[in-house]
């Protein structure tokens, strides 16, 4: 737990975006000291997602909803414990695991490494897209004790990061995996978090799956996909009505007061044009939108402006900027001493 704490701690100066895409895996024995460190953490860290051995009941209810418990079947053997790992990742996701696990009672505890199987299981319960694997150590030497179990695993015993370099090693690794395996953000209606979105067709699929509507702004022009639509959309550059979907998807995500009739009309009509003719352009112009939909009610009318319905779910896909972009100059910070 006190590794974890450090780990979260380095993760909140030097790469806080990242908090909002982690969940923490604790397998600590229950226990009063293991749900005051939960309840801690989800207090601090108000995005992160945590795994335990807890009764959310036991903790303050506004943080229950990013508790998962852990039963007691799921650490009994491998295949239960992998299988719940495996839960918690996205495909393509990124798995940091502590080398020894000895809360682990299936493993023994001479044979320490032999956690690395586990890590082993959970990568191929993805046929497809195969989670990136990463440890941790604070054991010396360990390449001449269980270097060759790491390479039989399919790891390189070289990979092993030490837990006393998290600020210089541990999160600026896990960063940069998170960064290639995925490279886009997906910001929705759905949570109030920016999520990741790996770049392949299968993420895609999935995303539109599961959102009404969809705007893509990845490759140089806009896209329209989602469940109201018979099929995805690309608009020409400049397009007014890929701005006009841009607009109506802010503003869901946004709640905000909907996109003004006058505005769009403007936008459509000739310099020194009459109100009339302004409302008359918005109208067809939000009609046309409309024949785009399974459901032409999705886009209502109220108060002088459009919105999408409130039971719309919208998304919007980005590119995440690099990472020196979204990270401030952190200053060195002093660890503190472990407990006795």
């Amino acid at each position: 737990m006190y590794h974890t704490a450090e780990l979260l701690q380095a993760m909140a100066r030097i790469c806080p975006d990242l908090l909002a895409w982690t969940t923490v895996c604790a397998i600590d024995d229950p226990g009063p000291d293991t749900t005051a460190a939960i309840a801690g953490w989800l207090g601090e860290y108000t995005a992160v997602q945590i795994a335990a051995r807890v009764d959310p009941r036991e903790l303050p209810p506004e943080h229950s909803g990013r508790v998962i418990p852990i039963a007691m079947p799921q650490l009994a053997e491998p295949s239960a414990l992998a299988k719940m790992l495996a839960s918690l990742l996205l495909p393509g996701g990124v798995l940091l695991q502590d080398v020894h696990l000895s809360t682990l009672h299936f493993i023994p505890a001479d044979r320490w490494w032999e956690s690395i199987y586990l890590a082993a299981t959970v990568r191929g319960i993805f046929p497809k897209h195969q989670p990136a694997v990463r440890f941790i150590s604070n054991k010396r030497g360990y390449t001449a004790t269980f270097g060759r179990d790491l390479m039989d695993a399919g790891f390189d015993p070289r990979e092993v990061m030490d837990k006393a370099e998290l600020e210089s090693a541990v999160v600026p690794s896990i960063a940069s995996d998170v960064d290639v395996r995925f490279p886009l953000e997906l910001t929705s209606s759905a949570r109030p978090h920016a999520v990741p979105v790996a770049a392949h067709d299968d993420s895609r699929h999935e995303i539109e799956k599961s959102l009404d509507l969809v705007e893509w702004d990845v490759s140089g022009r806009v896209e329209l996909g989602g469940r109201l639509l018979a099929g995805p959309v690309a608009f020409r550059t400049g397009s007014h009505e890929a701005l006009t979907w841009q607009r109506l998807i802010d503003d869901r995500i946004t709640s905000g007061p909907g996109v003004p009739v006058a505005d769009v009309g403007q936008r459509l009509a000739e310099a020194g044009a009459e109100r009339a003719e302004i409302s008359n352009l918005a109208a067809r112009h939000i009609h046309a939108l409309r024949a785009r939909l399974s459901s032409s009610s999705a886009i209502v009318t109220a108060n002088r402006a459009y919105a999408l319905d409130p039971a719309v779910t919208v998304g919007r896909i980005r590119r995440r900027p690099p990472a020196h972009l979204r990270q401030p100059p952190v200053s060195p910070v002093r660890k503190a001493d472990p407990p006795a």
